[in-house]
This record gives C-alpha cells, sequence and structure tokens, in this order.
C-alpha cells in the first residue's frame, strides 16, 4: 500500500480524547517504547515529518461528543493516513469508564476501523485495573461500583446509567457483540485465545473481555496480540511492550535516541487550566488553592456570556506567571451548579453538548490569549473536552510523550506553535496532590523522556 521507506510502525492508536490519547501514550513511553501524540488529522507530509524516530503513534481524533456519523468519518480517515507507516497492530482507544451515549460514539468507532482494515473480530477491553475500573460478565465496575452507580451516572455530557457493556455496545454497532467472560480468561491466553476463535465463528464481531486485575490484563494481551485491531482502555500500552521485547520486535523498532526536551522559561509559573468537574479534579483544585496558588474561579455561564472581562484576566494571569507564579483558571463545579448551567443553556436554545463545548472553547480562547502575550513555564489540563479544545486553539499539533507522573498522565512536549512541556489530565485520574506532583515535573521535563 504504501512506498514508505522506513520500518513498520510497531503500534498505532485513534483515540477519541486527547487526555485518553495522552493516557495510552504515556503507558507506552513509560515502558520504553519511543512515542509521539498527534492532535487531530495533519497532512500526509506533517504527519511523515513529525514521526520520524517514533515506534508508536497514538492520535487524538476528538470523538467523543460528535455525531455518531462524524465519528465515524474522523476514525475512518485516522486509520487511513495511520496505514501508510504499516502498523504491526492498531487499537481504538477510549476511556476506561466507556464514556458514550446509547448511540456511540464507541460503536461507530469501531465500525470505522474494521471497515477500514477489512477486519472481521476484535475485542473490547475498557478495563484498567490500576485505576479501578474493572468487568466481570460484561458488567462494568468503577472501584467496585456498577458504572450506573459511579460517579460517572453525573457525566454532564455521557452520563453513565447502563453498566451491562455488551448491551450498551450492541446498540452502537450495526454488528454482532459477544462476551469473552471470566472464566475464559482464567484459563489462559491460549484458551482465550481459542474462545476468541469460537466467537468468531459464530458470527461475533466484537467480544467485550471480563478482566479484574493485571495478570488478567497479561493473558488478554497474549491472546489479542496477533489481532490486527484491539480496542479498549489504555490497559493494552502497560503489558504489550513486554510482549513486544519478547518477541525481539521493539528492538527492531526503536532508532536513535531522540534529543530529551528541557524546561520552556525556567522560573516562569505554570498555568492550571481545569474544566472537569469530576470529584478528582475539584479535589485536587481545592488543595492547590489551599497551598497558595492563585485561582480564578469563572462561572460557566458567565465564561459563555462574556461577562468577565477577559483581556483583564490575561493580562492579570500573565503578570502571575511572569513572577513566577503559579495559577489555576477553572470552571470546575458541582452537580448543581452544572445543572443550572444546563437550565440557562436550554432557555438559550443550546443542547448539553453546546453548553460544555462552549465552555471549553472560551477557555482555550483564553489561554491563547495568555500565552501569546506571556510566557509560562509548563500547561496543564484537567478536562478531555477542556483539553481538546486548548490543544486545537494553541495549534500544539503533535507531542512527544515522556513517562508518567501518575498512572494514566505523562509528561508532553509540544512540537506545534507554542513549544513548551505539557500534562493533559482526564478528569477522573490522579491523587488529590496531583497538581504538585505535575508542576514539579514540568519544571524538568527531560528527566521523564526515553
Amino acid at each position: 500500500m504504501s512506498s514508505d521507506p522506513r520500518p513498520p510502525l510497531l503500534f498505532a492508536a485513534v483515540a477519541d480524547d486527547d487526555t485518553g490519547a495522552s493516557d495510552l501514550a504515556g503507558m507506552l513511553a513509560e515502558r520504553g517504547v519511543p512515542t509521539l501524540l498527534v492532535i487531530d488529522l495533519p497532512a500526509p507530509e506533517q504527519f511523515s515529518e513529525w514521526g520520524r524516530g517514533y515506534a508508536a503513534v497514538v492520535m487524538a481524533e476528538g470523538t467523543r461528543n460528535v455525531a455518531p456519523a462524524a465519528a465515524y468519518e474522523r476514525t475512518r480517515a485516522a486509520v487511513r493516513l495511520l496505514r501508510a507507516r504499516r502498523p504491526r497492530l492498531f487499537q481504538i482507544k477510549y476511556c476506561s469508564t466507556f464514556d458514550s451515549t446509547p448511540e456511540g460514539n464507541i460503536g461507530p468507532a469501531i465500525d470505522a476501523a474494521l471497515d477500514e482494515l477489512g477486519e472481521a473480530f476484535t475485542v473490547a477491553v475498557p478495563a484498567l485495573p490500576v485505576n479501578g475500573r474493572t468487568t466481570y460478565q460484561g458488567y462494568h465496575f468503577v472501584h467496585g461500583r456498577l458504572l450506573s452507580d459511579s460517579p460517572m451516572r453525573h457525566h454532564p455530557l455521557t452520563p453513565m446509567t447502563n453498566p451491562d457493556l455488551v448491551d450498551l455496545l450492541a446498540r452502537q454497532t450495526r454488528r454482532k457483540v459477544g462476551l469473552a467472560p471470566h472464566a475464559a480468561v482464567e484459563a489462559g491466553a491460549e484458551a482465550l485465545g481459542e474462545h476468541f476463535r469460537r466467537l468468531r465463528a459464530e458470527g461475533v464481531a466484537v467480544a467485550v473481555v471480563d478482566c479484574l486485575h493485571d495478570v488478567h490484563l497479561q493473558t488478554i494481551c497474549r491472546a489479542a496480540a496477533d489481532l490486527r485491531l484491539v480496542t479498549g482502555s489504555s490497559a493494552f500500552g502497560m503489558f504489550l511492550p513486554d510482549l513486544w521485547r519478547e518477541r525481539g520486535l521493539l528492538a527492531e523498532s526503536v532508532g536513535a535516541p531522540l534529543p530529551s526536551p528541557e524546561a520552556s522559561a525556567p522560573g516562569a509559573g505554570c498555568l492550571v487550566v481545569a474544566g472537569s468537574c469530576s470529584e478528582a479534579t475539584r479535589r485536587q483544585n481545592e488543595r492547590f488553592a489551599a497551598g497558595g496558588a492563585a485561582v480564578h474561579k469563572l462561572s460557566a455561564t458567565d465564561l459563555i456570556a462574556g461577562a468577565p472581562d477577559l483581556a483583564a484576566l490575561a493580562r492579570q494571569l500573565r503578570g502571575e506567571l511572569a513572577a513566577g507564579r503559579h495559577s489555576l483558571l477553572t470552571t470546575s463545579a458541582g452537580a448543581e451548579e452544572v445543572r443550572r448551567a444546563q437550565e440557562w443553556g436550554a432557555g438559550r436554545g443550546l443542547s448539553v453538548p453546546a453548553v460544555g463545548e462552549a465552555v471549553s472553547q472560551a477557555l482555550a480562547d483564553l489561554v491563547l490569549a495568555v500565552l501569546e502575550g506571556g510566557t509560562a513555564g509548563g500547561l496543564l489540563v484537567a478536562g478531555g473536552e477542556t483539553s481538546g479544545a486548548v490543544c486545537r486553539r494553541l495549534g500544539l499539533g503533535a507531542l512527544r510523550v515522556g513517562k508518567n507522573i501518575e498512572p494514566g498522565v505523562p509528561v508532553c512536549f509540544a512540537l506545534g506553535r507554542f513549544r513548551l512541556p505539557v500534562v493533559l489530565k482526564s478528569g477522573n485520574f490522579g491523587g488529590e496532590d496531583f497538581y504538585g506532583k505535575a508542576l514539579r515535573a514540568l519544571a524538568r521535563p527531560a528527566e521523564f523522556f526515553v
């Protein structure tokens, strides 16, 4: 298909949001796989330039909250571009809490990849035990609670009320969905592989796989390693590299070491942007504020309506960063505040997704105003939708991915318009003191790159 003379990629993935892409890419980089994160679909020439020296590429397509048909087309186009590098294995990456609606977009993304690759079977493994996400008999759990009983039931854009992933996924795809249950996984990789073959013979195209702990993940990776396509969480990035080393594949794909990035503006403060309304992010915001950080809290409705003097706020933030002070810009809110913002939007003809997008875009505009007129030691963004808006508004383009600060959250270095260290954090990830850890990492990024 391609005349590209470079060695094939070991691995290529398409993720439905930027923090999910960062999560998977960080798992790979943590295990010594040189990994590039690409924001949206670049021109082939730009992709070729950015992709030199990497064994894995993860493409962030921001498809989680677009219409299912658009998610299908964008995912398929991304897979088509990645095929030019002849990856040994593809992944469709989605969140370990299966963030989606009954219509999609996980099913349409899987359909797009299967159609583009001409494949008839794949697996769905959303489990990520290291972060408390597990699957049993097809039902999904978050820290031991059914997905429908977890805080995800209050997500403002993708409230998760159906924990039966076989049923939920079957509503999103035109293909037959089946289950590889706990007993099949417990039986070991060879038996699990045989179970996959039986499911395929029965016409199943997507097998949801039970997973309770990391030993199960190792079994699943061995059983699925020779598939053309896998789908699920970042867990594949945790255990596939060991299998690649065992088979001698990683040494074949890793070229000369890439130069280590340095701090972009020593002495300058870092900007933390928190749009996520998750419990984890709100606790992190509170801890950060208690430590003396400059905090700027904006209501979603004021931000959309343009009520604050955003130009004045941008000037204030530039001054704080130039003085070496870390600053937090946040719209994080509790469930009641979120409800009021959605009702406010409904009264103005805005759907729930439209309100969320408007808030994210307004935050991104403000971040651009800060960085265009000043400097920052680094950028930390909390929340998938917020990260997507900020990355695109800043024209970050692609990021070199380093090791994790905590599981699923690596240090990255932007290669586009603004060249600076960046951390993209899923709203649900990280302990209460995560911001402090991240800021220390942003001050010495070279230590986090392989």
